[in-house]
This record gives structure tokens, sequence and C-alpha cells, in this order.
């Protein structure tokens, strides 16, 4: 291999004794918060003894983590119906919501000072204090994927239906991108442009948003489960049962072009994670391996591990200089990138 190849070095790994369904990093590195499906909330100490130790609990099973980008707040939900704000340096926490459904998506702004909950078919913002900000008008049907615009206070939720952008500030306002079918994963490019969503029909749709026009990419052979924007917004990675897809946005972009099909896996791809910089991609499948890609280079893998056992999740910390990949068995192994 060479210098300028890229590799994934195994650090650490950490037993959970349970499933991990969720996992973010804090924003130095140094520290993963992980949701286990029996509803454990656990805390990584990756630079100390590579342990993780429960902090608390959702009874009936964890459902979804998140933390701050730059800050010392993280969110927890689970099958109880609560969403719980965590403060990092005391690891107290605090039950800001909670009802009769679950709310199975969270993710905070860029600025950190709004988390978004989607529980069913409601969006809810609140703010760093864990106050309730706004509960927006329910969705035409259930919310299946979260994405904050960069440097925005504004959020698409995707679902049936296509995608409703909601702002948070300075005014609360919320306006429609429809489309038939039902997304199934929602994700903007680096600078905010475009919109992508991978669907249940095969295909990944489009929304240019600044321009106000849309494309649909057809020719999937199954549902699009996973979608994913190089850091430098030129490549979006999609997967569809156990391939790679690749679209080029340079010059006039995808539309009328071939994609870069990426064919190394031998069974449903269940993850896939893009670096947030350089063109890395790394995957995961039924198959139980995790490769490393780099988008525009090359077709084959630029480095490949065999799992303990099917992967449940990639997170890659906020610098990219580490990858956390949890797996069915209990496992969440860390990898110097």
């Amino acid at each position: 291999m060479s210098a300028a190849a890229g590799q994934l070095r195994l650090r650490s790994r950490i037993e959970l004794g349970d499933y991990p369904v969720d996992a973010a990093w804090s924003p130095d590195g140094k520290a993963v918060v992980v949701a286990c499906g029996a509803g454990a909330i656990s805390l990584a100490q990756i630079e100390a003894d590579a342990s993780a130790r429960p902090i608390g609990a959702h009874a009936g099973g964890a459902l979804a983590v998140a933390w701050q980008k730059a800050g010392n707040l993280f969110a927890s939900s689970g099958q109880d119906g609560a969403v719980r704000l965590w403060d990092a340096r005391t690891l107290e926490s605090r039950a800001i919501h909670e009802g009769a459904e679950w709310s199975e998506h969270l993710a905070f702004a860029d600025n950190g000072r709004l988390l978004a909950v989607a529980t069913g078919r409601t969006l809810r913002l609140f703010d760093a204090s864990g106050a309730l900000r706004a509960s927006f008008e329910p969705h035409p049907g259930v919310i299946a994927a979260l994405a904050w615009r960069p440097k925005s206070t504004e959020i698409a939720a995707a679902g049936n239906g296509g995608v409703r952008i909601h702002r948070g500030e300075p005014q609360l306002e919320s306006r429609d991108y429809p489309w038939r079918g039902a997304c199934l994963t929602a994700c903007w490019n680096a600078d905010g442009r475009v919109l992508a969503a991978g669907m249940q029909d095969g295909s990944v749709h489009l929304w240019y948003v600044a321009s106000g026009t849309q494309s649909q990419m057809q020719g999937y052979g199954s549902k699009v489960s996973a979608t994913g924007w190089s850091a430098n917004g030129r490549y979006l990675a999609s997967a569809a049962g156990n391939s790679l897809i690749v679209w080029d946005f340079n010059g006039k972009g995808p539309e009328g072009s071939r994609p870069l099909e990426l064919r190394s896996h031998s069974e449903r791809i269940s993850a896939l994670a893009c670096r947030p910089s350089g063109t890395w991609l790394v995957s995961a499948a039924r198959d139980r391996r995790l490769l490393l890609w780099r988008m525009g280079a090359s077709d084959t893998p630029q480095d490949a591990h065999l799992l303990a056992d099917e992967c449940t999740l990639l997170r890659y910390s906020r610098s990219g200089e580490r990858l956390a990949v949890g797996d069915a068995r209990g496992g969440l192994s860390i990898f110097d990138c």
C-alpha cells in the first residue's frame, strides 16, 4: 500500500454487552455516547482505558443520541417516550419531552442552539436550555430522516410525500418540497444548495434549493437506504442492495452521466459514512466487511476489515481522525483514520 493510500487502523474494541443502535462523538473526539438496544446510555472514553460505562437508561430500549457540534450537551431518546438532555461535565440529565410516541431522530443545529426532535409525524425544536421553541404542524407521514442545512437554522425533515424544510431562527417558517413516494434519507451538500434523499422506489431525488429546480436519479435495483456527501460536495454516495453508487457533481453535474458503481460487498450494505475531510468513504454490509474507498480515485477499496458481526452504525469523529463502528455482537470498534 502506497503512502498516499488510506488506511483504517484498529485502535481498540469496547465491549458494550448490548446491541448499539446509535452513537455520537464529543466535539474533541475523546468520548462517544452510545445508545444500546436494551435501553442503556453509555459513555465510552477513548483515550483513557477505552471502556464504556452506563450513565443512564431508557425503559424498553434506547433509540437515538446526538451531541452538540461544539458544546457540553448531548441528547438521548428511547421507547419510554422520553427525550433527555445531558450535561457531559456532570453526567446529569433531565427529561425535556415525554409522550406516548417514540422520538426516533435527534439532531443539533451547527450553532448548538437548537435541538430537533422527530416524534412520529411531528417535528419539535428545543433550545439549549431544554425549553420548547416550536412544535410544527404534523407531516403527511412519519419523519424518516433529519438534516440541518449547513451553517443555518433550517432543517429538512424527510418522509412520505417529500421533504419539509423548517426554520427555527430568527422566526419560525416552513416550506414544502413535495415528491411522490417515500424518502428514507436526507443529506445536504457542503454549501447547502443541494438536498439529496434516498427513496423507497429505488431512486435518489435531488432538490436544488438555491435555484428551485429538482431532478431524479433512477435505475437502482432496490430502495436507497443510505446517502452521504463528500466533504467538498463533489460526490454523492448512495447505497442500494450490495452496491455503492457514486454521483459526480463536478461541471454540469450528474444528470445524463453514468455514476461510478462500487461492487465489493457480497451482501446488503447496512451503513455508509463520508469522512468530514477529503473524499473518503466507508461502507459496511451484512457480509461483516468494513471497506474504505476514495471516491473518484478508484473503484476498488483502499482498505478492508472483517468485523465481529454485522455493522449497526458508522460514525466519524468531528475531525475525521477516528471512526466508531458498532456491531450486532455488542461491540464498538474504534479505528484511527
